[in-house]
């Protein structure tokens, strides 16, 4: 080699570590800034949100406050009532104004004393020149004629209140020589309307201070840099910003930006001579007003923390960087050794001494070299499994090949002889033994087909039945089976030879022999049934008995678990059973079972294990259960995430073995 791996390796690691640090460090700025600034906006508009919460509450007390003038809309002393025998056709104004001057007083100094930030209450009542004013302010109550009431002229029919923004105090024309001092408020706008129509009938103003709604705006600017601002859809200051000021936001670009948005939160960047930063605003929505709350974020008091951010982060990047450069050396350097026994592992696979890599006892490391060690063990010992268990399979499929191969007398011969027989049987007017020929020569193929390993259930099933035909002949009425089958499951893939092994041992171990044979023609009716040597039928499936027990039933049932993960299939019977010794003694001969075990003579129980086994791994399995007189039950439990079907079951077995059976229960 030109050049060694750890030469290579740290040429890697170096390059891997620094590059990346470096760029960084290089968009490390851009990166913090924008972090920063994300986290500012979130927690401003957040501010913004409690803010927006504390004003609207106090907006919605003062609104209340002017709604107080319909209170005890009924009573003859209520303000309503007093105001509207002023506005009646003939009221002598002067005369209502002596004989109700003292109520309105008392109702409008409640209204005044409910909130200490009011400035002054102006009720005007009536309309033009013949309307009569009340003026209530800090110490002082006046009434007279009022040519100008001071409200809008282009609102003068509106019925619906409105805010006016900050402005100084006026005395609304009443007695200027005794004038209160003006003040920066703002003015809530009420016009009282006879219920239950639209009609103007007063008007109310309520000039408010700006202290508290000042101390709520100062209290969602964080420092001095920060700007807050309250502003009307018309650009208008209502504070924030001194009144005389309103005219310069009013035709700055953002603020025309922001009052174009006519509802909801939200943030924009701006960069003009006026201002550069984050704008961050929220709106207040309601009967009486529509104000915008904004909030200025100038860049330089962003990142005035972003700044000292960066120079921490630099700081770590760069005592990291050094660390790394030391690390990727020691790690360079020790690289070797590992991989150099990992190797070695390698060449005695390669040798074939298959234990001697798997041996986990060589790994002594406990880093993830170690890991790969160990998993390099037991992926040896998983390739070593997989051998054995296709060779295992192999074997008990060549075998079962072997066997029906041993059967195959003349397959054309046999098949063209029952033909004969059928054909003979339809023209004998013997419909019955048709069936039973049908039912032999689809047995005959099923068996002799050696090309197939895996079917689906559903040609299994088919197989079954078609044995089941031919034993209901051999024992008469006496024997019924049952079927209780999942449609889903029938294009499920299983072993060949999966069901009729189990539903034989019925027969094979079910019936006693001198209890009588079954209405069966061919001499099978009463004749006597030997039990076979070996294990796989040693338990049977509890001497169901047959035809000289009465009553005798089969159970074939078929559905699947779970998350439909797994394919469940129950064979059971009616008979009397296995005691516990006998049963499990079973159980235990069947789990020490080889698969030789089962090649015997027959294809037994252990015969199907030992083939779910290998086709299906360990979670696959059989299980048999039986009680004295209650019966013999036989349960296999498949996997479908390992179902063999892509893999092993030919194209075309479905319509070659299935095609003629798909029904559900019987």
């Amino acid at each position: 080699m030109k050049k060694s791996i750890r030469t290579k390796l740290m040429a890697l690691l170096l390059a891997a570590t620094i590059v990346p640090m470096a760029l960084s460090m290089v968009i490390s700025d851009f990166y913090i800034k924008n972090q920063v600034t994300g986290k500012a906006i979130a927690e401003n508009r957040s501010l913004l949100e409690v803010g927006k919460d504390n004003i609207l509450n106090y907006m919605n007390t003062l609104n209340r406050n002017s709604l107080s003038v319909y209170n005890s809309i009924n009573s003859p002393t209520s303000l309503y009532a007093i105001i509207e025998r002023f506005t009646a056709p003939g009221a002598d104004a002067e005369a209502a104004d002596l004989a109700y001057r003292t109520t309105i007083y008392q109702h409008l100094l409640n209204m005044y004393q409910s909130n200490k930030e009011i400035h002054q209450i102006h009720l005007q009542i009536g309309r033009g020149e013949d309307s009569w004013s009340y003026l209530l302010a800090r110490g002082l109550f006046r009434s007279g004629y009022e040519a100008q009431g001071g409200w809008p002229a282009g609102r003068a029919d509106d019925p619906a209140p409105f805010m006016e923004p900050a402005h100084k105090s006026a005395s609304y024309a009443l007695d200027s020589r005794r004038s209160v001092s003006a003040r920066d408020v703002i003015t809530l706008r009420r016009p009282i309307i006879r219920t239950p129509s639209d009609q103007v009938i007063g008007y109310l103003s309520i000039d408010v201070l700006l202290t508290e709604l000042g101390d709520i705006c100062g209290r969602l600017a964080l420092s001095e840099e920060e700007k807050l601002y309250v502003l009307d859809r018309g650009g208008n200051v209502v504070c924030g910003a001194k009144p005389e000021d309103g005219d310069l936001l009013k035709n700055t670009g953002w603020t025309r930006k922001l009052l174009t948005d006519t509802g909801g939160t939200g943030d924009f960047k701006w960069s003009d001579s006026s201002f550069s930063g984050y704008v961050v605003y929220d709106t207040l929505q309601t009967q009486f007003m529509d104000w915008v709350v904004v909030k200025q974020l100038p860049y330089d008091y962003l990142y005035q923390n972003a700044q000292g951010i960066r120079m921490i982060n630099s700081l770590i990047i760069s005592l990291s960087l050094i660390v790394a450069v030391i690390a990727t050396l020691v790690v360079s350097v020790q690289f070797t050794s590992p991989i150099k026994k990992l190797i070695a592992r390698m060449n005695l696979v390669q040798a074939g001494k298959w234990s001697a890599g798997a041996d986990a006892r060589l790994v002594r490391s406990s880093d993830e070299f170690g890991v790969l060690e160990r998993r390099f063990g037991t992926m040896v010992s998983t390739i070593e499994e997989l051998i054995n268990r296709e060779y295992k399979l192999a074997l008990a499929n060549k075998t079962n090949q072997l066997k029906a191969m041993q059967a195959q007398i003349n397959p054309h011969f046999l098949n063209n002889a029952l033909q004969s027989i059928g054909t003979l049987a339809l023209q004998s007017n013997a419909p019955k033994v048709y069936g039973l020929v049908a039912a032999m020569a689809r047995m005959m193929r099923y068996s002799m087909n050696t090309e197939e390993s895996v079917v689906p259930l559903s040609a299994e099933l088919s197989h079954a039945k078609a044995y089941l035909e031919l034993q209901k002949q051999r024992f008469g009425e006496d024997l019924d089976a049952f079927y209780e089958i999942d449609p889903e499951t029938m294009d499920v893939a299983v072993p060949k030879m999966l069901l009729q092994p189990l539903v034989e041992n019925y027969f094979k171990h079910g019936y006693e022999p001198g209890t009588g044979g079954g209405s069966g023609d061919g001499g099978a009716g009463g004749g006597s049934v030997e039990k076979e040597a070996g294990i796989a039928e040693a338990g049977g499936t509890g001497a169901a008995g047959a035809a000289g027990q009465a009553g005798a039933k089969l159970y074939v049932r078929a559905w699947l678990e779970g998350e439909r993960e797994w394919l469940r299939v129950e064979i059971a019977d009616n008979g009397k059973g296995m005691e516990p010794g006998p049963l499990e003694s079973l159980r235990a001969r069947l789990n020490r079972a080889a698969a030789e075990d089962g090649m015997g003579g027959q294809i037994g129980l252990a015969n199907v294990r030992m083939r779910l086994r290998l086709y299906f791994g360990e979670e696959a399995g059989m299980a048999v259960d039986a009680s004295p007189g209650g019966g013999f039950k036989a349960a296999l439990r498949i996997p479908l995430r390992q179902t063999p079907a892509a893999e092993e079951m030919p194209a075309g077995a479905q319509a070659r073995e299935a095609g003629d059976d798909r029904e559900g229960t019987r």
